[in-house]
């Protein structure tokens, strides 16, 4: 893309962000002198409770969006504006949107301590800035498990005394089956189905029938075998999560929360702990360079050693083209500089790609501006005028 395309892209985005805070400012002010007129009044405390259900009402059928969103709005931007008011700035100018302050707002509604708050304010702008909504989101929540980890065991303790099963149908013969878990073993879970899914015959030994199902209904398939049928459902694939924990975060001696492989989601340290005891648990040491970078490996030959694989597999976590979340596992490792012209089988000329995006690498449509960097173990917020460098697990 051309640098005259990129400009206006950008500028488009911003007008967009100042558009959409011209409107989540307007419903803040308005509200807010609406409210002070009716406190003013001599009414009863339940008409003028009425009448400030009314400007909520009245706001939402100007702008022509449910009641809901007005609330969403109020109590969002309120979060934001009031909490975070450098987050509100960048808001104003167009740096973030909606959707991203959004975000922003909800985690900001979970912390407690002030310095969370300030790490927030004076980050997520920049993040934010140069993130897809869900990266923001991901960063979001490793922020608060690092910062308040505490809380992440409280919340995670008090949700899974809510776990539980539903099943809802649908109007055309189909339904949903959904299950609220602890993090670390629903990602077991799906780790289990991907593999076992994986493994299938591609062809039914019986038949030599081509088996057509899509990864995904295959999945879908062994799920309900799974849960139906009392007999051949043993498998070779075993359920496994794959997490980086400090050491000292491991032995007790602090309480920093652990982090999945891939998309990063925090786990209690607590239930870390116990999954190291189990006698199935396999240890691996992770080199770290000061930065938190996973250090370079160079193989002599084409195809990666399992051990440089594995190291890439934490580097990536997922494919590295930005926004893109396909799984680790589910992706291949390309030579950024090919082969045969001179690249190497080392950690700077491999990256992993998804098998779509490794395809559009291949017939070069693949811009490496289009790339994310690598997963760094070592992520840094400023608060106040230092910059303080919070160490993940590794």
């Amino acid at each position: 893309m051309s640098p005259i395309a990129d400009d206006a892209f950008a500028e488009a985005r911003r007008r967009r962000a100042r558009a959409e805070f011209a409107e989540w400012d307007l419903v803040l002010t308005h509200r807010e002198r609406e409210i002070a007129r009716i406190d003013a009044t001599d009414d009863v405390l339940l008409s003028k409770e009425l009448a400030r259900r009314a400007v909520t009402l009245e706001i939402a059928q100007r702008l022509r969006i449910p009641e809901n969103s007005v609330w969403r709005i109020i109590v969002q931007g309120e979060e934001v504006r009031d909490r975070t008011p450098a987050v509100w700035v960048a808001f104003r100018d167009g740096v973030l949107d909606a959707r991203r302050v959004g975000l922003i707002a909800d985690m900001v509604a979970k912390l407690h301590t002030p310095k969370a708050l300030e790490a927030v304010d004076q980050n997520a702008a920049e993040y934010g800035s140069g993130h897809t909504p869900g990266e923001l989101r991901a960063w979001l929540k490793r922020l608060r498990a690092r910062l308040e980890p505490e809380k992440l065991n409280d919340d995670a303790a008090h949700a899974t005394e809510q776990r539980h099963v539903e099943i809802s149908h649908n109007d055309d013969g189909t339904s949903w089956l959904s299950a609220l878990l602890p993090t670390g073993v629903a990602v077991a879970v799906g780790n289990r189905l991907r593999a076992a899914a994986k493994a299938l015959p591609k062809t039914d030994p019986d038949t030599g029938e081509r088996d057509r199902r899509t990864r995904e209904q295959k999945k879908a398939d062994l799920l309900a075998h799974w849960l139906t049928c009392s007999e051949g459902t043993q498998t070779d694939i075993r359920a496994e999560i794959a997490i980086t924990i400090d050491s000292t975060d491991l032995i007790g001696l602090t309480h920093g929360a652990a982090f999945t492989r891939g998309h990063r989601e925090p786990i209690p340290a607590a239930w870390a702990r116990e999954l190291a005891a189990s006698e199935h648990t396999l240890f691996r040491r992770l080199g770290l360079d000061p930065f938190g970078n996973v250090m370079d490996t160079t193989k002599l030959g084409y195809h990666p050693s399992e051990s440089l694989r594995e190291a890439l597999r934490w580097r990536d976590g997922t494919c590295r083209v930005a926004g893109c979340q396909a799984d680790i596992r589910d992706t291949d490792l390309d030579h950024e500089l090919a082969y045969d012209r001179g690249g190497t089988t080392s950690a700077d000329n491999l990256r992993s790609l998804c098998r779509k995006h490794h395809n559009m690498k291949s017939h070069d449509h693949l811009d490496r501006r289009s790339l994310r960097p690598p997963v760094q173990f070592v992520e840094c917020y400023a608060v106040g005028t230092p910059v303080v460098y919070r160490p993940v697990p590794a």
